[in-house]
Parts: structure tokens; C-alpha cells; sequence
């Protein structure tokens, strides 16, 4: 073997790769390893929030009956905005008997009264969670909160984050071919997570600014809300065959 094959066969093998020698099986090809990685931004395309009403009344029944009253007007509303009632979910219901102190300082008496709250979940599209807030407000909610974005497709990004990853694992092994006077001729095997650490958008979703509006009409100006974007990660690790160049 030359003195200029003998140094590429050694700056071969301390990149990881099998270089092919003579007399060696001519069935294992020589290989680069290589871990690429990409990055995207996508943008939430579904939201969240919590709607809570809360009603008060000298009796536990007078109470709920209210409260009730209330999250029907607002789930028939939110319904008439196109929402599906499977987007609408009760997600908590309590009552409680509570003693309150009332009058002027010094002068106060205890008045013991029952507190209906009911919650409802609603989902609907990020372009309509504006709607839903100011809807809710408008027909007598005591709270909206936890707003929060998320996607209708659990694997929204990933695929344009794998065919980053891929480009740049590709680039690295031309690169690195090209250097040790080989070029690459083929896939021996791709691991699309090879560290378990991709970030990719799942039910994790991501949040914004909680809101708190009260009980109001609804306001002159429209709630707008702004569902940024989330970025998923993806790493590739790539075995290549290469062939001297």
C-alpha cells in the first residue's frame, strides 16, 4: 500500500469508518456515521382555555340551579360559534356551604349562603380562541384561564425537522467524504431519534399569557390572541457507504 493510501485508510478509520482493504469481504461496504441535526418553527393551529362560572344562593339547590342556567347560556353560545360538543367538556362541578361576614366594620354578622362553581373545557381552532374568550365573558363567565396552543396533528413538524436533520447529515458526510478523497454512494441504516431527545410537538403544547377576564360585555375590541410558534427539534444519527472518490 502507498505512503498516500496508507493515510487515508488511517484518517478513515478514526472518523469511524471500515475502509475497504485488499483480501477484506467485498459484502461490508465502508461506512461514515454521521448525526445530523435540524430545527423548524410551526404554528399552533388548535387552543384551550378553562371557563368557570360561579354562583351564589341561600341554598345549595338555588345555587347550582343557577350555575347551571349560566353554563348552559354560555355552551349553547359557544356551540352558535361552530363549535362541536365534543370541543365543550365539563371538567369540574363543586358545592360548598360558606359563612361570610357582611355589614360595617364593627358591625358585622355572619351570613352563611351555598357556592355553586362549574368548569367547562373548550378546544376550538387558534383562530377562533378569541371568539370563545370574548363569548364566554359576554354570557356571564366568572373567569377564563389557562390559555394554551397546541396541534391537531401530533407529529406537526416532525417531518420537516427529520428532513432537516437528513440534509445536514448528508452535507456532514459529503464534507467529510470529500476530505478523505471518497464519496458517498448510499444509506447503510438511519435512527431518526438516536438520543431520545427530540423535542418533537406532541400533546405538549405550547402556552401563552393565562387572561382573567371577569364577567362583562363583550369588549368593542375583539380579543386577539397570538399563537406564536413552537419549535421541534429532530436528530438523525446516518450510516453512509462511501466508495474511494
Amino acid at each position: 500500500m502507498g505512503k498516500r493510501q496508507a493515510a487515508i485508510a488511517v484518517a478513515v478509520a478514526s472518523i469511524g469508518v471500515a475502509p475497504a482493504v485488499a483480501n477484506a469481504d467485498t459484502t461490508a461496504p465502508s461506512t461514515l456515521s454521521v448525526l445530523g441535526n435540524g430545527t423548524v418553527y410551526v404554528t399552533p393551529d388548535r387552543a384551550s382555555v378553562e371557563v368557570d362560572i360561579v354562583k351564589r344562593a341561600a341554598t345549595s339547590r338555588a345555587a347550582l340551579s343557577a350555575a347551571n342556567s349560566r353554563t348552559g347560556a354560555i355552551n349553547r353560545a359557544l356551540r352558535a360559534l361552530g363549535l362541536p360538543a365534543k370541543d365543550i367538556q365539563t371538567s369540574g362541578l363543586d358545592v360548598s356551604k360558606e359563612t361570610r361576614s357582611v355589614g360595617p366594620k364593627g358591625h358585622k354578622t355572619k351570613v352563611h349562603d351555598y357556592r355553586a362553581s362549574e368548569s367547562l373545557a373548550v378546544s376550538s381552532s387558534a383562530a377562533q380562541a378569541g371568539s370563545v374568550i370574548d363569548t364566554s365573558t359576554a354570557h356571564g363567565a366568572s373567569d377564563v384561564t389557562g390559555l394554551n396552543f397546541s396541534f391537531s396533528n401530533p407529529s406537526a413538524g416532525s417531518e420537516a425537522a427529520n428532513k432537516a436533520a437528513l440534509s445536514d447529515a448528508r452535507a456532514q458526510a459529503d464534507s467529510a467524504a470529500a476530505q478523505l478523497g471518497y464519496k458517498v454512494t448510499g444509506v447503510y441504516s438511519v435512527d431518526l431519534n438516536p438520543e431520545s431527545d427530540s423535542s418533537g410537538s406532541g400533546a405538549s403544547s405550547g402556552t401563552a399569557a393565562t387572561p382573567h377576564p371577569k364577567s362583562a360585555p363583550a369588549p368593542k375590541t375583539p380579543t386577539n390572541v397570538h399563537p406564536g410558534a413552537q419549535e421541534v427539534d429532530s436528530s438523525v444519527r446516518v450510516v453512509f457507504t462511501i466508495a474511494p472518490g
